[in-house]
């Protein structure tokens, strides 16, 4: 399928923001991605652009575009408006996943145990820029699982929208332990099998407190980044 420069542009510098090559902070420049990709400067300018209206980056006038460095207020607004959303189509949909829907959800489950598995074995860490996007992919099939059965596009798009805006500002921030791995698997386990139960206030019980766990977490390494600058 044919892909416009434009188009190359963005995709190259959106991954590199979810994949945390580029931390909070950094100086987005159209001349040094020009040469890396070897294209002119006016698509990537656009892509630019795009990425600016989406949150993604931030243009600062007379310094540059930049990878935003996102406000404590910030980051709990971005989790507050990601509970409301989840949590409203969890309730939409308890007792109406299909065996397909539940296997997939199982799937990541099961993939994510297996990284935490591996970062046992390796006495290692999920880091940003390297292995952490397996881990954002494994953990958004879950969840994107629950929004893709209410067949609501809009709400599709606003917790897609959402979560690449969570992934950039929390990636930067901190890195994965086998620890954290395996919690997180624990508590998306624990949130499948109250939807399988068709428990509407367990299953909203348990997305929720998983939901504002790791928004706890995410502002507690803030916290800690902030004493340490």
């Amino acid at each position: 399928m044919y892909e416009t420069l434009q188009a190359k542009a963005y995709r190259t510098i959106r991954e590199r923001l979810l994949s945390g090559v580029d931390p909070q902070g950094t100086r987005i420049s159209d001349y040094v991605l020009s040469k890396s990709l070897g294209i002119s400067r006016a698509p990537i300018r656009e892509a630019m652009n795009r990425l600016i209206s989406e949150r993604l980056l931030v243009q600062k006038a007379g310094l540059g575009v930049f990878v935003p460095q996102p406000s404590r207020e910030e980051i709990k607004n971005l989790y507050q408006v990601r509970e409301w959303l989840e949590i409203g189509a969890l309730e939409t949909v308890v007792g109406r996943l299909d065996p397909a829907a539940l296997q997939i959800m199982q799937d990541s489950c099961s993939a994510i145990r297996r990284m935490a598995e591996d970062l046992e074995q390796t006495n290692s860490c999920l880091e940003r820029g390297t292995s952490f996007p397996r881990l954002s992919v494994a953990d958004s099939e879950f969840h994107l699982t629950i929004m893709r059965a209410t067949d609501n596009k809009l709400l599709l798009d606003l917790i897609q929208s959402n979560r690449v805006l969570e992934q950039v500002w929390d990636i930067s921030v901190r890195t994965y332990s086998a620890e954290v791995v395996h919690r997180i698997c624990d508590e998306h386990e624990e949130i499948l099998a109250a939807i399988k139960s068709r428990d509407l206030e367990l299953s909203r019980q348990t997305l929720c407190n998983h939901l504002r766990i790791g928004r706890n977490i995410t502002l507690r390494h803030y916290d800690q980044q902030l004493l340490q600058d």
